[in-house]
């Protein structure tokens, strides 16, 4: 997101009274950054204002010279110092606060530094950051500025400076707060939802509106006209914003690649006022994937079955080869001979024996 920066630097040297000798504000910068509209970023209508006032001391309530809009970053940067000599005096525990006053609602807004200390004749660079509420008013609003800390023996010392903070507003100022797409990243499912939130931030009442949603790449062409957008602060009641939501589809045979969706606001429901792009990632479905550890399965699942059933496979070899060892033994031509043979003589033995016993009897 490209941001403007309207007006940086409001420098000054300042010579502030304090509670107590040996603290103080030495320099003052004030930056403001703006997400502008589309519209106003294309016309190049911001002006970019730096001005340093070097040693000219400034006085309490001086203007603060930069362009701050509902929804601007305001960013202080201020040098602190320790203005004793030597090593006289060291102060610690040093915070610097900024108030501004009035400015969220009626409510002021408040931010403090970090704690730190400081030697003698030695300065410190503190940064404090402020967001504008988008209902501000314009108007400028009143600015404090404390530096406080102690020295060894517990003594205060305390610097105050009393600034304006100027705010400013566009005729019409309508824009895209903001936008999310979810998810971003698609592949096997291609479904995500996309939704954009418009404001208005001027001080007008726009009521032709329109917000559209368009990626022609892919078949995406959503269009909200007559939107009513009221301003804020002087209809705390109705509606200063608009959402809108879409569940956006992507065919799957729409090729792995990355493409943009433009998110159109227009004023009058035809001037392009504001735009942003988001983009959608798509990536091929992880089949592939998918397929070889099915593959992979299936070839365990195989596997096993094999084994399952070449183990009788294996029992009905070994009683193969048994039937077929004892086939052998039978049709050997010599192995045969030999059997009856000894057949023959047994059978020869055996009617001489009884021959012989016949005889003998007689």
């Amino acid at each position: 997101m490209k941001i403007i920066t309207f007006s940086l630097m409001f420098a000054v040297l300042l010579a502030i009274s304090t509670l107590a000798n040996g603290l103080e504000i030495n320099e003052i910068r004030v930056g403001a950054d703006y997400d502008q509209a589309y519209v106003y970023k294309v016309e190049d209508k911001y002006v970019v204002d730096r001005k340093s006032f070097g040693a000219v001391p400034a006085e309490n309530n001086s203007l603060i010279k930069v362009d701050a809009f509902p929804g601007s970053n305001v960013t202080f940067t201020l040098k602190v110092g320790n203005t004793f000599k030597g090593d006289s005096t060291e102060l610690r525990n040093i915070v610097v606060k900024i108030r501004i006053q009035k400015i969220d609602d009626g409510s002021d807004l408040k931010e403090e530094s970090k704690y730190f200390n400081l030697e003698p004749e030695n300065d410190e660079k503190v940064d404090i950051k402020f967001k504008i509420p988008l209902n501000v008013e314009a108007s400028t609003y009143n600015t404090i500025i404390t530096a406080e800390g102690i020295d060894g023996n517990r003594t205060k010392y305390s610097t105050e400076v009393k600034l304006k903070l100027p705010i400013k507003k566009e005729s019409h100022d309508i824009k895209i707060r903001k936008v999310t797409l979810e998810p971003s990243t698609i592949d096997c499912k291609r479904t995500t939802k996309l939704s954009a939130e418009i404001v208005n931030t001027g001080p007008n009442e726009e009521d032709q509106v329109a917000l559209e949603f368009k990626a022609s790449t892919i078949g995406i062409n959503s269009y909200d006209n007559n939107i009513t957008l009221y301003s804020f602060g002087k209809n705390a009641d109705r509606e200063t914003n608009y959402t809108k939501t879409s569940s956006i589809d992507v065919p799957s045979f729409f090729s792995a690649g990355t493409y943009p969706i433009y998110i159109n606001l227009y004023w009058n429901n035809i001037i392009l006022f504001d735009q942003k792009i988001i983009n959608l990632t798509v990536k091929d479905c992880a089949a592939s994937g998918k397929k070889s550890a099915q593959k992979q399965n299936g070839n365990n699942q195989q596997t096993k079955v094999i084994q399952q059933t070449n183990e009788p496979s294996q029992v009905s070899s070994q009683e193969l080869i048994t039937a077929t060892q004892e086939a052998s033994i039978l049709s050997s031509p010599v192995l045969l001979s030999v059997i009856l043979g000894a057949l023959i003589i047994s059978l020869l033995a055996i009617l001489l024996t009884f021959s012989y016993l016949k005889r003998s009897k007689a």
